[in-house]
């Protein structure tokens, strides 16, 4: 089997195993870009930057945390107790942005994953009970929410450190070419002088 250098430099030398790797790269290709068609409209023009998706998630790990350190105290919440806990537990400035419905899901989600359970008096219940499962204290004692809390703020950190590094060196670069443009100035200028001097 001849490498990618010999066959660019001698296409003669491709094997029939050759081509039929190279088909397989090419069916791969296919199939990856038929799966990737539900991430296409994802771009960075999409409206998000990495800064306002690492909030997201350190957002969420953190309700989540206060969510699941409550359980600390009390084996049962009901649901305006469990968000008394979390208003006080989170910084306000934090919680005043984060939307109802999506502090909501960051429940569900528990409860989704078997962490905690919700019992309704019935139907219309809006101020279920939520217990801790099992699992629940288990995720509770290896700090597994606090721990992600802290990595995603870490992640949100670099991001908007990321951010500014990218905007100071654009800066940076205007400056330089100010500088240089200044440099050849100065150098036209000397030289003009010089000459003036020299054939005055």
């Amino acid at each position: 089997m001849a490498t990618l250098g010999e066959i660019m430099r001698d296409p003669s030398k491709t094997s029939k195993e050759d081509i039929e790797n190279f088909e397989g790269i090419v069916r791969i290709l296919k199939e990856f870009k038929e799966n990737a068609k539900p991430y296409e409209s994802i771009s960075l023009d999409s409206g998000r930057n990495i800064s306002e998706i690492s909030q997201r998630v350190y957002q969420e790990n953190l309700i989540l945390s206060a969510i699941i350190e409550a359980f600390v105290f009390k084996k049962e919440y009901k649901f305006n107790e469990l968000n008394t806990w979390v208003f006080n537990y989170v910084d306000k400035d934090f919680i005043w942005d984060v939307s109802v419905p999506y502090y909501r899901m960051c429940i569900a989600k528990l409860c989704k994953l078997q962490l905690l359970n919700e019992t309704k008096e019935n139907e219309e219940d809006n101020n279920p009970h939520y217990t801790i499962t099992d699992k629940g204290m288990d995720s509770l004692r290896e700090q597994i929410f606090s721990n992600l809390a802290q990595s995603s703020l870490y992640n949100y950190q670099a991001s908007k450190m990321n951010e500014q590094s990218i905007s100071i060196n654009k800066s940076i670069k205007r400056i330089t070419w100010g500088a240089l443009i200044t440099a050849i100035v100065s150098a036209v200028i000397s030289l003009l002088a010089l000459t003036f001097t020299i054939f005055r």
